[in-house]
């Protein structure tokens, strides 16, 4: 069964805010973790609570504080054009899914383009007093015969 859905506010209860805060940790190292044995990367987390009552930050560090504070140094040390080589930002994501949902959209146009002539030639072939030609596909039709002949001529002499 499925769980329903999370409302993302503040937690006004002290403890329960707490508790949630330590399972969610919980679960985001766990996934840390997996995605480190998973890819075969190394990765580290900081992640800081706030204030406590000692007026000190707490903040958790994972695998530990060396070993963040060693990749840290090391990801730092690399080139700033180096560190950018592989970093994309949300909107050069956004950009990158958009053209290639333009690319799958031109080719289903395509498809759909092939298919409706050749439901075209078919009830001409079948037909062909009884269908009303318009210009258009009248010249798409042709065109798209004309690439089949080229089609049929290339095997033709590569065989």
């Amino acid at each position: 069964m499925a769980r329903a859905r999370v409302k993302l506010a503040r937690i006004l209860n002290e403890s329960k805010r707490r508790a949630t805060l330590k399972k969610r940790r919980l679960a985001l190292i766990k996934s840390l973790q997996t995605l480190c044995v998973l890819c075969k990367v190394k990765a580290c987390m900081i992640v800081c609570d706030g204030l406590n009552d000692q007026s000190t930050d707490n903040v958790m560090v994972w695998p530990s504080r060396k070993e963040a504070k060693t990749m840290l140094a090391n990801f730092n040390s690399v080139s700033e054009q180096k560190q950018n080589k592989r970093m994309v930002t949300h909107e050069k994501f956004l950009e990158n899914m958009l053209v290639n949902e333009k690319s799958k959209l031109q080719a289903l146009k395509k498809k759909n383009d092939q298919m409706e002539i050749e439901e075209l030639l078919h009830k001409l072939h079948s037909a062909p007093t009884s269908i009303d030609l318009e210009s258009g596909k009248l010249s798409q039709a042709y065109f798209y015969i004309e690439e089949l002949i080229k089609m049929i001529e290339e095997k033709e002499s590569s065989s």
